[in-house]
């Protein structure tokens, strides 16, 4: 007799569907009858591959068996061993599986299997990477209630972890000798002195630049700015000047490559306003691959062509989030490098930074939990570098209230546990 682990399906919901090219695959669900009599069982043995495919943790796929049999179930993630409690067949247990599918996979507005949970303010919402699409999840099913909870105890553990290395570092800190004190402060005023140096011989091989080939600067300015904002219009984000020095300094900084690759990608979207999502993915993609520019480049290079100085007015932030989700992927150090491309496009107009952040957090493009490791830290390592100390401290200040209601939610959400 085969395995019964072998059969591969269509993943569906409660219409099948029948193309055998469909591309979106899972494992038939199958159960092994254990015990007998008011001890028996039902074991799940392929519950981590199913779930694997449908990109959901195995203990919720298993809790929905027990919420919709009325049945107790158990997930030990250690041995990957997940039970239901009573005779089930297998049957059964695949038509549960479509409905769940249906309930809690497929995009209620194009059907793919391409969804993500968003959670926020003790609601579950599907976050869809084919379409966009941002939908509330059925919250009256009894299985919601695990996914608030587990969702919960995922940034508890989080924090701890976090507090954990806290005090490890503070620990580290403690023990610097006075010596070593001494050779940190030696090194601060040489880097200084370093820089200083730097900057004058800069100076001056600028002025020479602009004594013997006048509009290369200028050039380069209007350039960069073409490449930014695309149109020279201020909706309070960004600025009409064309003589800003900030902006000058970081057209030195993001010359070359990056400059062809935000150009490259600011064409594409004016000339293909309905571009789905993955198709834009591709093409920033492709624009980083083909400048030779580094993976977490993709998410700066489509910062700068896509956001505007309109960005509030056309409503950027809700328009592409979709597309800046695909791009991190859930990965912090993106979005770490997301808010940095945010600090560089706010250095004419610091104001509309915290609104930008606010934005792009509600629109699930960036996570609470990134945005407060970024105000509390401290760390420049991913800071332009035409994003001076004074401009990041004075953008921190800006961005205090939100980061100060975000603690404020996340302290809250943790009171709720306990």
């Amino acid at each position: 007799m085969p395995h019964r682990g072998g059969t591969v399906i269509n993943i569906s919901g409660n219409n099948p569907v029948d193309d055998p090219e469909y591309r979106y695959k899972m494992p038939a669900v199958f159960g092994k009858i254990e015990g007998s009599g008011n001890g028996i069982k039902t074991a799940i043995p392929n519950i981590t591959e199913v779930a694997n495919s449908l990109y959901r943790p195995p203990g919720e796929v298993n809790k929905f068996f027990g919420c919709e049999l009325g049945a107790q179930t158990t997930y030990n993630e250690e041995t990957d061993r997940a039970i239901v409690n009573g005779s089930h067949t297998d049957d059964t247990l695949q038509k549960l599986m479509h409905r769940y599918v249906e309930t809690f996979v497929l995009c209620p507005t194009c059907g793919l299997p391409e969804t993500k949970y968003s959670i926020k303010n003790g609601t579950i919402w599907h976050k869809c990477a084919a379409c966009g699409a941002k939908e509330m999840v059925d919250m009256n099913h009894k299985l919601t209630n695990y996914i608030l909870a587990q969702d919960k105890k995922n940034k508890k553990l989080k924090n701890k972890n976090k507090k954990a290395a806290g005090k490890t570092n503070d620990l580290g800190k403690k023990d610097n000798s006075d010596e070593e004190k001494e050779k940190k402060s030696k090194k601060e005023k040489k880097s200084k002195k370093e820089k200083k140096e730097k900057k004058s011989k800069k100076d001056k091989k600028e002025s020479s630049t602009s004594a013997g080939d006048g509009d290369s600067i200028e050039e380069e300015k209007d350039y960069l700015k073409k490449a930014m904002y695309g149109k020279k219009e201020d909706d309070g984000f960004g600025s009409d000047d064309s003589d800003d020095d900030a902006v000058s300094e970081a057209g030195v900084d993001d010359q070359g490559a990056m400059l062809l690759a935000v150009e490259g990608t600011r064409k594409f979207l004016e000339a293909n306003p309905d571009a789905s999502v993955g198709e834009i993915v591709e093409m920033v993609t492709n624009q980083q691959m083909a400048s030779a520019l580094k993976a977490h480049d993709k998410v700066h290079i489509f910062a700068r062509a896509a956001f505007t100085p309109l960005f509030f007015k056309n409503k950027e932030a809700e328009k592409y989030a979709p597309v800046v989700s695909k791009i991190s992927n859930g990965n912090k150090i993106i979005e770490r490098h997301l808010i940095a491309s945010l600090e560089f496009l706010s250095i004419e107009k610091p104001k509309g930074f915290p609104v930008m952040i606010k934005q792009l957090y509600d629109e699930d493009a960036l996570e609470e939990e990134t945005i407060i490791e970024w105000a509390e830290d401290g760390r420049s390592d991913y800071t332009l570098a035409a994003v001076d100390e004074e401009t990041r401290a004075a953008l921190r200040g800006e961005a205090e209230p939100v980061v100060v209601w975000l603690q404020e939610l996340e302290s809250d959400s943790e009171g709720e546990d306990e």
